[in-house]
């Protein structure tokens, strides 16, 4: 699958624009969430003169990790922007995937671009990155993707991963469409 994605990133008022060849997808925005809110706890635990850092800036030296595939390892996973480029029609053309972050709310929005066929039945959709009592957040989407490891044996760790997380993903935008037709 193409994982192509461009960023847009919230912290502290402020925008941020990245692209990346690699962590678009379902799980990867989810490692990289987690990324900067690490950055985050480490940057406040050593703040100086109460000053708030935006750690954003710091994706630019996302490597990959194990939930990358392994060619990753060391390799950048991200360039930064300008919200010009990032929303060019010619940009969003050719990206599946235009995830927003919100680093203080620690939240995860997939916009999924339909022109790519195995992404036009999908709904653009928000999750809490960690929200054990939501079934449906990055969290527990990790602990069962976990949890299924067995299956596909033959298939890279990495990959399984991807394919449990988009399955979950689904699942929680068809839930999503049964609560709003619900309501209306």
């Amino acid at each position: 699958m193409n994982t192509n994605a461009v960023y847009q990133i919230y912290e502290q008022g402020k925008e941020f624009y990245f692209y990346t060849k690699y962590a678009g997808g379902f799980s990867y925005p989810f490692e990289v969430a987690g990324y900067l809110r690490s950055l985050k706890y480490a940057v406040s635990q050593s703040r100086i003169r109460n000053q708030d850092i935006c750690v954003a800036p710091l994706l630019e030296q996302m490597k990959g990790t194990y939930f990358f595939p392994g060619s990753l390892k060391k390799e950048l996973l991200f360039t930064k922007v300008t919200k010009e480029t990032a929303v060019a029609e010619e940009t969003i053309a050719n990206i599946p995937f235009f995830i927003v972050l919100d680093v203080e709310r620690y939240t995860v929005e997939f916009h999924f671009n339909k022109r790519f066929r195995e992404l036009s039945g999908l709904s653009d959709i928000a999750f809490p990155c960690f929200d054990p009592k939501n079934k449906y957040s990055g969290g527990c989407f990790l602990d069962e993707a976990l949890a299924r490891q067995e299956e596909n044996e033959n298939v890279p760790f990495e990959e399984r991963i991807e394919i449990i997380f988009r399955e979950l993903i689904e699942q929680a935008a068809e839930a999503q469409g049964r609560e709003v037709r619900k309501c209306c």
